[in-house]
């Protein structure tokens, strides 16, 4: 775990390399874990406020979610898409109560919702680098983080690549400066380099 101040030493997925990923596991069946992968994506929150997630949560349009870190509340929108293939998931699953955890195990064979807890940190970053290994994934700092910086390298790259990305994403991120962002989404001194190269009078 990252100490307080420090960013976390996970790295982001290509999206081409995401989105094999979440090809091997519905082939394989880990529909929980293609859940997981899809949600640290698509909110891009911390483990900590995914692991809070109950299937009602997540099957709606939108939810505001109290960040555990900051204590900050903000609203998580679900277009369509995204919607249908967490609908998908779910009934994959069994369509389970709609009030239990996403996220959760269960506690001594007990099928109530009120027995079964969140899955831990560790072990959700283990079954990642157990997936990492199986399907030979192009990334060297694989974890739960990483679906959380993949979110905001896709959010970059796919708006243009300037310094309104990062301010979209210091704001969605809360981040307490720009710097901070660039750091977190790994964008090299050879990117910024380029952004300058393509400067036109």
């Amino acid at each position: 775990m990252a100490k307080k101040g420090l960013l976390t030493t996970a790295d982001w997925l290509d999206y081409d390399e995401y989105k094999r990923l979440l090809d091997c596991l519905r082939r394989d069946k880990e529909y929980l874990w293609e859940t997981y992968a899809r949600l640290g994506f698509c909110t891009g929150c911390r483990i900590s406020d995914v692991l809070g997630l109950r299937w009602c949560d997540v099957l709606g349009s939108e939810h505001s979610i109290k960040e555990k870190k900051t204590g900050k509340t903000r609203k998580v929108t679900f277009n369509e898409s995204v919607r249908n293939k967490l609908t998908e998931l779910y009934e994959l699953m069994g369509s389970p109560n709609p009030e239990r955890l996403v996220f959760a195990s269960n506690c001594h064979g007990k099928r109530d919702k009120y027995h079964f807890v969140p899955y831990s940190v560790q072990y959700i970053n283990k079954k990642f680098k157990e997936f990492k290994k199986a399907y030979g994934l192009d990334i060297k700092n694989f974890s739960s983080h990483t679906f959380r910086k993949t979110f905001g390298r896709y959010v970059y790259e796919t708006t243009g690549r300037d310094e309104q990305s990062l301010i979209l994403l210091n704001k969605i991120f809360k981040h307490s400066s720009i710097a901070i962002t660039k750091t977190y989404i790994g964008i090299t001194d050879d990117e910024v380099k380029a952004v300058f190269d393509s400067i036109e009078f």
